[in-house]
């Protein structure tokens, strides 16, 4: 048998309340350490690839990005099946720089749209 008390419903609501708001205070701290990382790593000139530990001018593990989507920030390599925001279109027209896409997707992850 179930409980269906007032009280339990009550405090069930309390608690769904709470979760909500510590996933909130948990999404602004790390938006908020984030920037603090990017902002440190521009004062002392760190690349993204030194921070993964890679020399200047390594080639990545993965294929890089060569076409990106302006409207949601995707990115696909050009290996493999095409993404759906691209197939029928003119790819030159979603042709990415590399140091470019790297900027963006760094941007895109920090300050997403609406924020």
């Amino acid at each position: 048998m179930a409980y269906k008390s007032i009280e339990i419903a009550q405090l069930r609501a309390q608690q769904e309340a709470l979760n909500k708001q510590l996933a909130e205070a948990k999404e602004r701290e790390t938006r908020q350490v984030m920037i603090e990382i990017v902002q440190k790593m521009r004062e002392y000139g760190i690349s993204i690839n030194e921070l993964m530990g890679r020399k200047s001018g390594a080639q990545p593990d993965e294929p890089s990005a060569k076409y990106r989507d302006p409207a949601s920030g995707s990115t696909w390599s050009g290996r493999g099946r095409a993404p759906a925001w691209i197939v029928g279109k003119d790819r030159d027209a979603f042709l990415a720089d590399k140091g470019a896409a790297a900027r963006a997707m760094v941007q895109a992850a920090l300050f997403p749209e609406g924020h």
